[in-house]
């Protein structure tokens, strides 16, 4: 069973930074490095300092970015630039955003949620990890011994009663702001007993899906076996046993799941002949080149958006975008699906636009292997239209690919299946900031749900 459990939350104490703004960042696997130093700059108590620390000459296994964390964390809690509740409690978030023209307001809570391998199929992933960023994160876990970004993840509640019961039972926000990125941030604190045991309850039967965090809850879990080698008696509520989450409802409408286009560069792809390669896609894919309209590189991204945002129900539709920003519309022929994907992989992969992307057009015309794939420098990514036309239009890649995006009910698919998509196939927005809500952990503590535990 699912265990989420309320917590004693940390968060900034309004009178060292009266202002969220400053400090408040997106997680740090979207911070590009020209904006971690722009952070760092923003304010000495940013979080960028403590998700994203800075290496320097002359690091070693005793004096490294991830020791300066850890004593950086230390000071600022000695400083009482942190404050911590008392009590447990569940935190309600609201985040207010736009997303093509229309206003939109998110919600979910944070919370603790007990770790489960996912053998279980208790929490489910649905996208690849790397090793090397989980090791990176695992280092930053044994130093600074704290959760600083809550992983965003999905629960099913038809009936949409549990974000309802926890906004009834909050008082005045702990927090109302604007962050960085312009979005609307308020954050509720939720101590009734009883809300607390109704919501624990409530979830105890569901499964939880990932959204976006897969590296974290991987390092998670790996940070609690290491723990556990070094507090064998801890027992199971020890804080190390659980993650501190983002939980949304899967059947929100105004949930959003955005696209990461692709974009293909480097030396792999400098000789490429476009006319060879538009034959090429021709064995699995109906061709159609599309007139640019007039007007500027706005208008041409809105067009494009258009064009894909017309495709049919179950079919797989792609722009291609080449040289000079000139574009093409690539709709899979169905016997193709039929013949050769349903061979190749399995239905709820062959019917995911990316799936059929990787394996049609990057692995068998263009011969990029998974290593060439996950290459930065070869394979890169962009959820803006207008971001992606420049970027080809400038050269700075070579070629692009527009993709619908994932649909909920895909990834749902997906992961009770136990597969893995391939890499940024989803992407849930906007981003669960960082900042608003951490969770220490101290192993002589426990976490305890009031009303159920003793």
């Amino acid at each position: 069973m699912a265990y989420v459990a309320p917590f004693r939350g940390l968060y900034f104490n309004p009178a060292k930074v009266p202002q969220l703004t400053e400090v408040v960042t997106p997680p740090y696997d979207v911070i590009r490095p020209e904006e971690r130093e722009a952070f760092a700059a923003r304010h000495p108590y940013n979080m960028v300092h403590l998700i994203l620390p800075e290496a320097r000459p002359g690091d070693g296994p005793f004096e490294n970015r991830y020791t300066r964390a850890a004593a950086r964390f230390r000071q600022w809690l000695a400083e009482q630039v942190f404050l911590r509740d008392e009590r447990p409690a569940l935190y309600y978030w609201e985040t207010d955003f736009q997303v093509r023209g229309q206003s939109l307001t998110r919600r979910g809570f944070a919370a603790v949620v007990r770790l489960e391998p996912f053998s279980k199929g208790i929490i489910l992933p649905h996208e690849q990890t790397f090793s090397a960023i989980k090791a990176d994160r695992l280092e930053l876990f044994k130093h600074c011994r704290a959760h600083f970004s809550p992983i965003f993840t999905l629960f099913p509640d038809e009936s949409r009663q549990i974000l309802e019961r926890l906004k009834a039972a909050s008082g005045e926000p702990i927090f109302a702001f604007t962050d960085v990125e312009g979005r609307g941030q308020r954050l509720y604190r939720v101590t009734d007993p009883d809300c607390l045991a109704w919501v624990h309850r409530s979830l105890a039967p569901s499964q939880l899906f990932i959204a976006d965090g897969h590296h974290r809850y991987e390092t998670a879990l790996a940070f609690q076996k290491w723990m556990k080698e070094r507090y064998p008696d801890a027992g199971p509520r020890a804080p190390f046993n659980f993650m501190l989450m983002y939980l949304a409802n899967l059947y929100d409408p105004e949930l959003v799941i955005l696209m990461a286009h692709r974009l293909l560069g480097g030396p792999r792809l400098k000789r490429l002949d476009e006319a060879w390669f538009l034959g090429r896609l021709e064995d699995y894919f109906e061709v159609t080149p599309l007139e640019r309209p007039g007007g500027d590189l706005t208008a041409y991204a809105a067009f494009l958006q258009s064009e894909l945002e017309q495709t049919p129900g179950g079919r797989t539709v792609f722009i291609l975008v080449g040289a000079h920003a000139r574009a093409w519309r690539l709709e899979l022929r169905e016997e193709v699906r039929r013949r050769l994907l349903s061979r190749e992989m399995h239905p709820a992969l062959a019917q995911l636009d990316v799936s059929v992307l990787n394996y049609l057009v990057f692995d068998k015309c263009l011969g990029l292997d998974a290593k060439a794939q996950d290459d930065p420098e070869t394979c890169f990514y962009s959820s803006q239209v207008e971001e992606v036309l420049a970027t080809v239009a400038q050269g700075r890649a070579r070629l692009a690919f527009l993709l619908n995006p994932t649909r909920i009910e895909q990834v749902q698919w997906v992961a009770r299946e136990g597969l893995i998509m391939p890499r940024k196939s989803t992407y849930f927005y906007p981003k669960v900031m960082t900042g608003l809500i951490l969770n220490p952990i101290h192993p002589e503590e426990r976490i305890l749900v009031p009303g159920v535990d003793g």
